[in-house]
């Protein structure tokens, strides 16, 4: 399989005509090979529209289009600090380093951070195993927020974590839904969007309680 020649695909039939517009977005997507963060028995469904299992143990990718749209809503310039929440295997985390933002990637699945840590070696990510509705407390304020699949809520404790004008995008939803809801909270005090429905893996880590409801 020719996997540049399906990652120029991705970008021109499910990127673009699927409203993703930013061009280092765009560069991103072209630039990472994303067939290198999942499993070696999916690699060949690496770009389709759909999620990819990372590991073995079960946890999936959101779908290209899914990150396009998500990394969008979240507004970046180039130096912005924008940590990476359920980072999975860093292929979001890959992304983001390509357009020049500052990563810092929390996931609670040990052995999956470690192989995140090994693929964004040369992008210098920053990775931290701990509880991912915790985020990443003691590494200071951050311009943005990307939560890389569903959670029943928005954790009060993640998005006390952002500047003033600091932008989170997630999903909102549990397992089960047949529609989630994905979501742009922003500044202070709080100003949340509901952006479109859709359907995420859900994250596991996360309560029901201490959130922030919309």
């Amino acid at each position: 399989m020719d996997f540049t020649e399906a990652r120029v695909n991705m970008v021109k039939s499910q990127a673009v005509p699927n409203m993703v517009q930013n061009q280092a977005l765009l560069e991103g997507l072209l630039r990472i090979p994303r067939e290198d963060y999942t499993t070696s028995a999916h690699r060949e469904f690496a770009y389709s529209d759909h999620p990819v299992l990372w590991d073995d143990g079960g946890r999936r990718s959101l779908t290209p289009v899914q990150t396009g749209w998500m990394i969008q809503e979240l507004d970046l310039t180039a130096g912005d600090r924008v940590l990476v929440v359920g980072a999975g295997s860093g292929y979001e985390c890959a992304v983001l380093s390509a357009m020049g933002m500052e990563v810092f990637a929390v996931e609670s699945d040990a052995d999956l951070a470690a192989r995140g840590a090994r693929l964004t070696d040369p992008a210098r990510v920053q990775w931290r195993v701990a509880p991912m509705a915790d985020g990443w407390t003691d590494a200071g304020r951050f311009d943005a927020i990307l939560i890389c699949g569903a959670v029943a809520e928005l954790p009060n404790k993640l998005i006390g974590q952002l500047q003033p004008d600091g932008v989170l995008v997630g999903i909102v939803g549990q397992s089960g839904d047949v529609t989630m809801r994905a979501v742009r909270v922003s500044g202070i005090p709080v100003r949340q969007v509901t952006l479109y429905e859709t359907v995420a893996p859900v994250l596991p880590g996360f309560g029901e309680s201490g959130g922030f409801r919309l």
